[in-house]
């Protein structure tokens, strides 16, 4: 018997875990299954108390990854996916289209539509999650949305949206600082700002929204950079600072109030979201989720600019 069936004899706690780290929370997590919130939460626990080691802060009212519990999630991420890279290279069931996204957008926008999406395209939608444009190139995915200036010469791409960025706070965290949707750059320089790293993301940075929004200097030089935009979102709505949020993946959490503009919006043409495909494939479904996007795109802008 391998060691790992030793440590965690029910390997679906693993696929939880995942599914958790992925999504940003249980609840999204649970959807994201189809099973229940408090399944989810069993399954953790249960797990947890096979390693001995705590994987998720419950602490506050938004949970996030430990030490230990982002060591297990980068783990289980990269065993999944050479794993996806395996049945794919095996052969496709076609009745499954695996439809790539980022963290964000999938628990905003992609889970809660994920029945919509099935029907459009007359299969079972199997997400997978990526966070940098590099981790796409292993293939293992049918179709992809994309961040970028497009014109990719290995996919078909059709652009879905511009990019629209906006800074947000916790309610509390904004009113703290004084800080609504008409702030001006300048009177954020006194907030702490939220940065993730710039290695193969093409999109806005602070020093970029600061320049558009129109400030005449750039912000102040970040104290902690982040590595996943999971991991800045998530420090945004436990009241640790303003992170920037593009439309379409923080409009569920703007609807629910979890985090409020606390300045101006502003819009990148040259950069947008598109929903791209291998180049050269001939594939019904894709072309249909493809018009499904074009036709439902203003549903969950988040904001208007």
């Amino acid at each position: 018997m391998r060691p790992l069936l030793r440590r965690v004899p029910q390997l679906q706690r693993l696929a939880v875990v995942d599914a958790v780290a992925s999504a940003g929370g249980f609840t999204a997590a649970a959807r994201d299954l189809g099973i229940s919130q408090p399944a989810v939460s069993r399954h953790v626990a249960s797990l947890e108390r096979q390693l001995g080691v705590v994987l998720f802060d419950r602490s506050t009212a938004t949970i996030h990854l430990t030490a230990a519990g982002q060591r297990l999630a980068d783990g289980v991420s990269t065993a999944f996916a050479g794993l996806e890279r395996v049945l794919a290279d095996l052969g496709g069931d076609e009745r499954t289209l695996v439809l790539a996204v980022q963290p964000a957008m999938a628990s905003s926008w992609i889970v809660p539509a994920l029945d919509a999406l099935a029907e459009a395209a007359s299969a079972d939608i199997r997400l997978r999650i990526f966070d940098r444009g590099s981790e796409l190139d292993a293939g293992g995915w049918d179709v992809a949305i994309v961040p970028g200036r497009g014109g990719w010469r290995q996919w078909d791409s059709t652009e879905l949206f511009v990019e629209a960025v906006r800074p947000l706070a916790a309610p509390w965290y904004a009113l703290d600082h004084h800080l609504d949707g008409e702030s001006r750059p300048d009177e954020l320089r006194a907030a702490t700002l939220l940065h993730i790293d710039a290695v193969e993301r093409p999109s806005m940075t602070w020093t970029e929204w600061f320049a558009a929004a129109g400030a005449k200097t750039p912000p102040p030089e970040p104290q902690f950079v982040y590595d996943s935009y999971p991991t800045v979102v998530q420090e945004a709505l436990v009241g640790h600072g303003v992170v920037l949020g593009w439309r379409h993946l923080v409009g569920d959490l703007l609807e629910r109030e979890l985090l409020v503009p606390v300045g101006p919006a502003v819009e990148r043409p040259e950069v947008g979201h598109h929903l791209c495909s291998p180049r050269g494939r001939n594939d019904h479904r894709i072309e249909s989720l493809r018009t499904w996007f074009v036709d439902h795109i203003g549903a969950s802008s988040g904001w208007s600019t």
